[in-house]
């Protein structure tokens, strides 16, 4: 039997060899790289493999492409979609009444708050101190406009130490960023040190249970060091003495779970043990069985593609998440395919997908194709209702990957 390579474990915080490879999806391009044309081609490539590490039992990819090269400068905003919006300002409400948060005096920080949409909405019911770490510097200037204190660093350890009071924040949110962390332990030391002993930590996470159940394997890409299910968030956590009190899951980002953690062990809310006793079917055999269906979806999306493409049909991309690169990539779907990728987002307008080279252009309502790939699938909700009259009246289909299908009409 040929042994592993040595990997670094993040839930054991050192090397191991004891892990499976439960997923390849070959070498790919960070997917949050988009390119000016010049680039085109140049990219460099990772390997895009996750594993399963035994003694933890916790889902990761094998390989991390460092963080300066995807968090110094990138191109995702929070703050474009409405229904992610809406989702902040609701659990905003549920932590101010939950908690009984002081307006006035309580801090509440942001971990990698991004362009401050999150903290936005605390502070449109009032909150008066809010702290953003954010990594990228064009993000930052976003957070900045909207008057939010913004420190433009790396949350860990060190840098908690040289910015912030010990025992001084009462809620510390990480939405979407706590799978994003090389350094995994520093980052729960730094949470350790500043919060107060009577305060709240939420991680907002991507639910491994979901990707299973969807087969959405396009949330695995570099930015995304880890897949939770809630059983090995909470035995991370509780090594730091970080305490469950509360989760349920949101459909939110194609399925996540909220979870609150205290300092001091605590009496678990009702609805922790519903997901808790959902949680226990995700193991090792189901994460075998989602990675033995991905290629049923591979075969059955380019099938659906490649009857457009000889019946002449123009197909276009809908949006341009870093999500759809994998897609793309893994599916090997590139300009031959798909002509161009329409969005909103003005950081990625004018640029290039990486690995497939689709270019990016505003939407424009008055330029149709026959039908789109929704690759912004976790928005399909929103995104339907928006375009409902194009489907509807104009005859543009919009094709969605988990699963497969293709939508001719919107009800009214």
């Amino acid at each position: 039997m040929v042994k592993n390579k040595e990997i670094f474990s993040l839930g054991e915080n050192k090397l191991t060899t004891d892990y499976e490879v439960i997923l390849d999806l070959g070498k790919q391009p960070w997917a949050n790289g988009f390119l000016k044309k010049n680039e085109c081609g140049k990219e460099p490539t990772y390997p895009l493999q996750l594993v399963y590490c035994n003694k933890p039992g916790l889902l990761q990819l094998s390989y991390f492409v460092p963080k300066e090269t995807m968090f110094l400068d990138h191109s995702y905003i929070s703050g474009t979609t409405r229904t992610l919006i809406d989702h902040f300002y609701k659990l905003a409400v549920e932590n101010s009444n939950d908690y009984n948060l002081d307006k006035e005096n309580d801090i509440i920080l942001d971990i990698g708050g991004n362009d401050g949409s999150q903290l936005e909405q605390y502070k449109k019911l009032g909150f008066k101190k809010l702290i953003n770490f954010e990594s990228a510097t064009n993000i930052c200037k976003l957070s900045e406009e909207k008057n939010i204190d913004t420190i433009n660093e790396f949350f860990n350890e060190a840098s908690v130490k040289d910015e912030l009071e010990p025992n001084s924040i009462k809620l510390i949110n990480a939405s979407g960023v706590f799978f994003h962390l090389e350094e995994l332990d520093s980052v729960i030391n730094g949470i350790n040190y500043c919060l107060k002993d009577d305060g709240v930590f939420v991680a907002q996470c991507m639910y491994v249970g979901a990707m299973v159940d969807n087969l959405n394997f396009d949330t695995i890409y570099h930015e995304h060091l880890c897949y939770y299910t809630l059983k090995s968030l909470t035995t991370l956590l509780k090594k730091y003495n970080l305490h469950l009190e509360d989760t349920y899951f949101d459909e939110i980002h194609s399925g996540s779970i909220i979870c609150k953690f205290r300092k001091n062990k605590c009496k678990i809310t009702e609805r922790t043990k519903v997901l808790k006793k959902r949680d226990k079917k995700y193991n090792l055999n189901s994460f075998r069985q989602f990675a033995a269906s991905i290629g049923k979806i591979k075969f059955e999306l380019r099938r659906l593609l490649f009857s457009k493409f000889i019946l002449g049909k123009k197909v276009w991309g809908y949006g341009a998440p870093v999500k759809g690169n994998t897609l793309l990539n893994y599916m090997g779907i590139d300009s031959s395919w798909i002509e161009k990728i329409v969005e909103v987002n003005p950081y990625k307008i004018g640029t290039y997908a990486p690995g497939s080279h689709i270019p990016v252009f505003k939407e424009d309502e008055n330029e149709l194709p026959d039908s789109y790939l929704l690759l912004s699938h976790n928005f399909e909700k929103e995104i339907l209702k928006k375009n409902k009259d194009i489907i509807n009246n104009k005859g543009v289909s919009f094709i969605t990957p988990f699963p497969v299908c293709e939508i001719t009409k919107v009800p009214k």
